[in-house]
């Protein structure tokens, strides 16, 4: 089996309990390194045979690190903050959705075995359900408000 999986299932299993613990850092540092893994593992993929796809892939997943960079603010009830805070769960739930549809398209190999492609499949179809229910806690107002102090 490939290690990756392996290194791949601790953020994976860090997004999933910030969502179960309620704890947006803990979620989003999840999500910030996984980005951290495909990003490098993608780059190397493009360097070894050219294809700009793994570029854009790259780029997608450099995205998802940018948009899920932890910090410490807390929901502070304001329409502001709820909106943008859906509108990056969002985008986190599209990057690995379209991370499924990629793996799905991706023809078994040497290195992606179907076991590995199953894994990952099931890993991305994970944090791309992970942020909706961030959307439906924020809409219904089940995110405890903080200060910011």
């Amino acid at each position: 089996m490939n290690p990756l999986i392996i290194v791949a299932a601790i953020p994976t299993a860090l997004a999933l309990f910030g969502v179960i613990r309620r704890n947006r850092m803990l979620f989003l540092l999840g999500y910030f390194i996984y980005a951290l893994i495909v990003i490098p593992n993608e780059l190397m993929t493009f360097m070894a045979n050219g294809e700009m796809a793994h570029l854009g892939y790259a780029f997608l997943w450099t995205l998802q690190a940018i948009l899920a960079f932890p910090n410490r603010l807390n929901f502070d009830g304001t329409k502001v903050f709820k909106s943008f805070g859906i509108k990056v769960f969002l985008s986190l739930s599209a990057v690995n959705v379209f991370g499924v549809l990629l793996i799905q398209g991706m023809p078994a190999s040497l290195e992606l075995t179907e076991t590995t492609k199953i894994i990952v499949e099931i890993y991305h179809g994970i944090l791309a359900l992970l942020p909706l229910v961030g959307v439906f806690l924020m809409t219904t107002n089940r995110i405890p408000v903080g200060s910011n102090d």
